[in-house]
């Protein structure tokens, strides 16, 4: 599944199409993000982004029987560390 990426506010954002079927298992499409060192010693970290629901860190449109589609999102609480490089 094609997806497409942008930046907004120093984040890296995913648009993934949909449908995603119910109870399927799915692996969203591979990003490779170059970055820009700073000092040496100097760790880069990626992470979740996202604080709160008014600042959510995912969202989706999810199709509820009987109600429709129905706007939804969520944040990580704590956002994870998923990747770290030192400058060396």
């Amino acid at each position: 599944m094609a997806g497409s990426v942008s930046t907004s506010g120093g984040n890296v954002v995913l648009t993934v199409p949909g449908p995603i079927a119910g109870g399927t298992s799915f692996t969203p499409p591979a990003v490779t993000i170059n970055v820009t060192a700073g000092a040496a010693g100097t760790p880069i970290t990626s992470k979740y982004a996202g604080t709160s629901y008014s600042n959510p860190g995912m969202t989706m449109t999810t199709n509820v029987a009987l109600v429709g589609n129905v706007a939804t999102s969520c944040f990580p609480d704590p956002s994870p560390t998923l990747t770290t490089t030192t400058v060396s």
